[in-house]
């Protein structure tokens, strides 16, 4: 789509570092969804991002004894999409990102003793074509936003039925696909800098099929329904004085829509306690383009815990606390049509304990971005 953008607009460039705080943001949520790419000002753009996630989140449980029982495993995520304009009135983007994704290894004694999973895995994969179309409306440009996507879920699991004597693995294992959508729209105004973007995301439901068990007990067919939940999310950034731009957002997830995953098979079913409610993510920040080829930022981030709380205020189950951090990120631009960008995000997890006994300690998430795009 054909925009009268300054340079400093450009800072679309950042969205790699603006976004990295949201890494690990709750509930089941990966590095969520993002389609900034679809407002860069270059007539055709890809770019290519890959995000590292580790976690310090330790738990303990005082009436199992000493020690850690459930840690949280790191994470990479990639993201990659190209987008081009048509004539003076439409862009289109085609995107490759993983939305969910989580990783838990917990003791196998504590984890037998108290009917949870062992180690557990949740991968995915989404493909989107997402466009937005664009029309005059006072001093900027107005742009009704759609999309559509296709996403594939896995999930891996060791357990540790409840057998007497040595404690005996079995496995998990499951995928399935599922179709989503997405409306939106934005506003922009190139002059100041302004750009106003909000986009609703549709749930995702999921048929998950595979197979359970296979080493004491016989391997079985397994099923189990999921649905990845909606969200809305609303973007700003505005010209604030010469090379200088403020940009903030808003994120609502409806985790409290999951509330356990059942695995259904003909000997046992494994169950998975969640209990979620809704998530929370707001984003605060500044950029300043040094020069002509260098862009900095900085941002506050929040993400409200995901983990549900009893009528006492205790959490039901999880160890989803609130989460505080910071997040720097720069653009380098060497040449006009390209661009190398990344970001740190550092953030603490709030000390909490839930009603099953178990307690951590502030913990921390340090996540790293790189990304590189070309456009023309």
């Amino acid at each position: 789509m054909a925009r009268r953008h300054l340079y400093i607009f450009a800072l679309a460039a950042l969205a790699v570092p603006a976004a990295i705080g949201s890494a690990h943001a709750g509930g089941l949520e990966a590095n969520g969804y993002n389609w900034d790419l679809l407002f860069d000002p270059a007539t055709y753009a890809g770019k290519g991002t890959l995000t590292h996630v580790t976690i310090n989140h330790e738990t303990q449980n005082s009436g199992f004894g000493p020690g850690t029982v459930a840690t949280s495993s790191n994470r990479v995520y990639y993201n990659m999409g190209f987008k081009a304009d048509f004539l003076d009135t439409a862009s289109c983007l085609i995107s490759v990102q993983n939305p969910w994704g989580t990783g838990i290894d917990r003791d196998p004694a504590y984890a037998r003793d108290t009917g949870q999973v062992v180690r557990e895995r949740l991968t995915s994969n989404d493909i989107g074509a997402t466009c937005a179309f664009g029309f005059d409306v006072g001093p900027g440009l107005a742009s009704i936003i759609g999309g559509v996507s296709a996403q594939q879920l896995n999930y891996e699991a060791r357990l540790a039925p409840p057998f007497p004597g040595p404690i005996r693995m079995e496995n998990l294992s499951l995928d399935g696909s599922g179709f989503g959508w997405r409306l939106g729209a934005a506003y922009e105004v190139p002059e100041i800098a302004l750009r106003v973007s909000a986009i609703y995301n549709a749930a995702i439901d999921y048929e998950l099929e595979g197979t359970v068990y296979g080493n004491v007990l016989p391997k079985v067919g397994a099923t189990a329904d999921l649905t990845m939940p909606q969200s809305f999310e609303v973007k700003a950034q505005t010209g604030i004085a010469p090379r200088w731009l403020a940009l903030g957002s808003v994120k609502w997830v409806d985790w409290s829509a999951i509330d356990e995953l059942t695995v259904n098979n003909s000997i046992r079913p494994v169950g998975t306690t969640l209990a979620y409610e809704d998530g929370w993510s707001v984003s605060a920040g500044i950029a300043h383009v040094l020069t002509e080829e260098l862009t900095v930022l900085g941002s506050l981030n929040w993400d409200k815990g995901t983990s549900q709380r009893n009528s006492d205020g205790v959490l039901m189950a999880g160890n989803q606390s609130d989460r505080y951090g910071v997040s720097l990120g720069a653009a380098y631009r060497p040449t006009a049509n390209f661009e190398l960008s990344g970001g740190v995000s550092y953030s603490l997890i709030s000390a909490d304990s839930n009603a099953r006994g178990e307690s951590w300690d502030t913990g921390n998430v340090l996540a790293f971005s790189i990304s590189a795009k070309a456009s023309f």
